[in-house]
Formats: C-alpha cells, sequence, structure tokens
C-alpha cells in the first residue's frame, strides 16, 4: 500500500486528451502476498503467536502439526466486527472517516481419530492419534474507506490528460476512495501424534482472493469556472492453490517448538479496470481486461510455548518472507509488456522481511483465563528504511473453557500507515493523502467438542 497508485489507472498527458495507459501490477501482487495465519479467538488474543503452541483450530490455517494435540473432535466458529479508521492529510487539510462491517473469520471441524491398541498394549508410544481437519479462514481483509479534501494549487486532473494547466490551477479536490474485499482459505489437513512428543502435520489451502476498489474526484475551479468529477474502478477476483507442512516438537510436557513451511501460492488472477469523467471531451469510459497468473512468496515460520506451573502460557514466533521473490506470468503469452513491468518493478521496490509475534495466556481460575499479544509484519519496501509501512498488532482477550465447549473473546488493533493518489502524472507531482489507517476487530469464537 506504499503507493496507490500500483493499484489504480494511470495515464499520459499531451497536446490532446490520450488513451488511458493501464498499471503494473505489482502492488496488488505484493497486497494479496501480505495475508496472516488464520486463528481463533484465542490465538487473536494473544498476538496470533501459535506456531509452537498446537490444539487449537487455528492449526488449520497455521502450522497443521498442531492438529496432532487435540484429544477430542471439535467444531468451531468466528464471526469477527472490523472497524477501520482512516486519519487523512491532503494538501495540508486533516481528515477522518470511520467504515464498519460484520464478517466470518473462521469455521471449521477437527476428527480426532485414536490409534488402535489391543488390551496391554503400551498407549504411549508409536503413533498415538491422527487429526484431520476441514475449515474456512479469512486471512486479510481489504475493507476501508477514506474521504479526503483540499486546495490544490499545483496541479489539476486535467493533467492527466493534457500537458499544460489548462486555467486550472488553483482549485478544490474532493475525494472518495472506498475498497472492500478479502483473501479466504478452505483448508484441509492431517496431522499425527507420535508418542506425545512429535507432531507432524500437512495442509492443502484453496485461496479465493475478491477486491473491488473504487475512487472518485471532484474538482471545482476557484479561478476558472468548471466543475469535473473522475471515477476509478477496479475489480479483481482469482483462486490459488498452496500447501503448508509443519512440526512441533514436544520434549519434555511444559516446553514446545514448532517449525511450517508454507508454499508459494499460485494464484489466477482476473482484473477489471476502468476509468470515466463527467468531462466526455477527455474521456467518456474505459475499460481494460487482463488476467494473469501470481506467484506469491515462501513462508517460512518457527515459534515456541512454554507452560509454567500449569497455569500461565507464554508464546513466540517470527516469519521469513522474501517478497522480491514474488512471480507474474501471462496467461497463454498475451500481455507480455505488462507481465515484464510487473516483474521489474517488484524487482526494483520489494524486499524480505520479518513478521514477529509474541503471546501470553494466564489462567485465572479453571475455567477462566487472560490474553494479550503484540505483533510486528515488517515492511515489504526497500526504500522504507525508517518502517513507516510496517504493520503493527495489539490485542488481548478473555476465554471460558470447560470439557465440553468454550467461547472465546479478543479485541485487536492494526495499524498501518499509508498514501493515496487521486490521479496520476507523469512528473510524479500529483497530491498525495498521507494516511493512518487505524483497525479495530473483535473477534468471538464458540467451540463444542465432541
Amino acid at each position: 500500500m506504499l503507493v496507490v497508485a500500483a493499484a489504480t489507472t494511470g495515464y499520459a498527458y499531451a497536446q490532446t486528451p490520450q488513451p488511458i495507459i493501464w498499471p503494473t501490477y505489482a502492488g496488488d501482487g505484493l497486497r494479496f502476498s501480505q495475508t496472516n495465519y488464520g486463528s481463533s479467538a484465542r490465538f487473536k488474543g494473544m498476538g496470533n503467536a501459535q506456531i509452537g503452541v498446537g490444539g487449537d483450530i487455528s492449526s488449520l490455517g497455521g502450522n497443521p502439526a498442531g492438529l496432532g494435540l487435540f484429544t477430542r473432535s471439535e467444531f468451531v466458529l468466528t464471526p469477527e466486527f472490523n472497524g477501520t479508521t482512516i486519519k487523512a492529510d491532503y494538501l495540508n487539510n486533516n481528515t477522518s472517516t470511520n467504515k464498519s462491517q460484520v464478517n466470518l473469520n473462521q469455521i471449521g471441524v477437527i476428527f480426532h481419530m485414536p490409534t488402535y491398541r489391543a488390551k496391554g498394549q503400551d498407549t504411549q508410544t508409536g503413533v498415538i492419534s491422527a487429526s484431520i481437519g476441514l475449515g474456512y479462514n479469512r486471512n486479510n481483509d481489504y475493507g476501508l474507506e477514506s474521504n479526503f479534501s483540499g486546495t490544490n494549487n499545483t496541479s489539476s486532473v486535467y493533467n492527466m490528460f493534457y500537458e499544460e494547466n489548462a486555467g486550472t490551477l488553483g482549485n478544490t479536490q474532493q475525494v472518495n476512495v472506498l475498497r472492500s474485499g478479502s483473501v479466504s482459505e478452505f483448508s484441509i489437513a492431517g496431522a499425527i501424534n507420535i508418542s506425545n512428543q512429535i507432531y507432524i502435520g500437512a495442509n492443502l489451502g484453496l485461496v479465493s482472493v475478491n477486491m473491488n476498489n473504487d475512487s472518485h474526484i471532484y474538482e471545482k475551479g476557484n479561478v476558472e469556472n468548471y466543475a469535473v468529477d473522475y471515477y476509478q474502478n477496479q475489480e479483481v477476483k482469482g483462486s490459488g492453490v498452496n500447501g503448508r507442512i509443519g512440526v512441533i516438537f514436544r520434549p519434555v510436557s511444559e516446553f514446545r517448538i514448532g517449525m511450517n513451511l508454507q508454499t508459494p501460492t499460485w494464484f489466477n488472477i482476473d482484473d477489471r479496470s476502468a476509468g470515466s469523467s463527467s468531462d466526455k471531451a477527455v474521456l467518456d469510459e474505459e475499460i481494460y481486461d487482463f488476467s494473469y497468473d501470481l506467484r506469491t512468496p515462501f513462508k517460512g515460520s518457527l515459534g515456541a510455548s512454554y507452560v509454567i506451573a500449569n497455569r500461565a502460557l507464554i508464546s513466540a514466533d517470527v516469519d521469513f518472507i522474501d517478497y522480491s521473490s514474488m512471480r507474474f506470468s501471462s496467461v497463454d503469452g498475451v500481455g507480455i509488456g505488462e507481465i515484464n513491468n510487473a516483474n521489474n518493478d517488484v524487482k526494483a521496490n520489494y524486499k524480505s522481511a520479518v513478521n514477529y509475534r509474541v503471546g501470553a495466556e494466564v489462567k485465572v481460575t479453571d475455567l477462566v483465563s487472560l490474553r494479550g499479544g503484540y505483533g510486528v509484519n515488517g515492511t515489504a519496501y526497500k526504500d522504507d528504511s525508517k518502517n513507516q509501512f510496517q504493520s503493527k498488532f495489539y490485542s488481548g482477550g478473555i476465554g471460558y473453557r470447560n470439557r465440553n465447549y468454550s467461547i472465546d473473546l479478543a479485541y485487536q488493533r492494526v495499524e498501518t500507515n499509508s498514501t493515496f493518489s487521486p490521479y496520476l502524472l507523469q512528473d510524479f507531482n500529483e497530491p498525495v493523502a498521507q494516511a493512518k489507517n487505524n483497525k479495530n476487530n473483535v473477534f468471538l469464537t464458540f467451540g463444542v467438542r465432541f
């Protein structure tokens, strides 16, 4: 999200109106690669530090080896509430916009299958049990809305189409950006428990991406008497597949070490971008359909957890992702120029990143637990030396668990910075809104064991 230009249409200009020059797609590739491990409200409250824990529905979308720690079958459902606030500074004018929505974050079932042992056999060595899980996770949410405005004495929306300022310097601009959609995943996973010390699991993920990106700028001349609207719309739909393999090792009952390797997601994506204006002399409506294949980066994770006096749990994770390894490829040899530009942009602008998470859980009674966590998703941009575009996560939660069911509630705050440009100019002198994006999310997980 370093520049919204990576996902919106760009324009050339000359003495006469020019056709749309459509964007490279590197920004969207990054957006679709920055996903989080799916998790329940329990692990959301613990900062999502889960790789070395297990025994939770979250293992379906995280470290599948964690399914091996289940001792009973379980059905789990997690709705979520997302509240987004964007504070933007545009042309030295500050604005704030709120948007809220309710989504299904997770639903899944785990089937626990103990290994049959004849009477008198050792039940604590060899393959003790196996677990199979099916479930849905929402791994990233794109919902946001931002409204910003200001007086522009430098450029005009008309400069996209004409080299000269056309008498439009000194104008009032009002901008609306509205985005919706998500990356979601249906997972099929299995794991085995070997001697209550080694847990091995694997996962197949069927991934879906859906995003709608709209922007509208209204410009009114303060010197010349004119008014113009300019609209952009982008609709993205895609599907992909990935896999995970993980292991958890428990040398002693209190301590666990986990490792997970997530393959790239191989996407096929259909993109429809459109631009139109109320001034038909410069632009009536143009639509561009483009399909491409995207390979996201590998993702490797390590985690560890420790149980203290059977009353508290601490957990920590670290991920490594090389965003410069993203690759675009053509569908049936179409659009080679756009594909090459996207791959060149990836190499020029993106780098590897490290994510880390820490969390804790304390039993205040035998049935009630309190949780807290913190996490950082590292910046993917080479020129972001101050880490302005990293994401920070703060979370807390409470849970009630007995033998047959559980209820967990978690609050998560996500803080990111981004920039928005309502139009693009060839000399890069377009106005830019500096935005602070704060998400306040609430998750509620219901679990039933059987």
